[in-house]
């Protein structure tokens, strides 16, 4: 029973949490290489998309 138990709080914990690339796709990181994912809980992954598309505008910007 408490392996169940912890197991059971483990994945509640994981439920929560957004999977994304450490380096997106569009930056060159691998969309399949599990060493270029994270889990994320959903407040810090805004934060974290927030950054990247921040960069891909500039870079944007820059070929205009």
């Amino acid at each position: 029973m408490t392996i169940n138990t912890g197991k059971n709080k483990k994945q509640r914990s994981n439920a929560s949490k957004e999977i994304c690339e450490i380096k997106p796709v569009k930056f060159g990181g691998s969309p399949t290489d599990l060493a270029n994912k994270m889990a994320l809980d959903r407040k810090d992954h805004i934060k974290y998309v927030n950054y990247w598309n921040q960069l891909l505008r500039k870079q944007k910007d820059k070929k205009l």
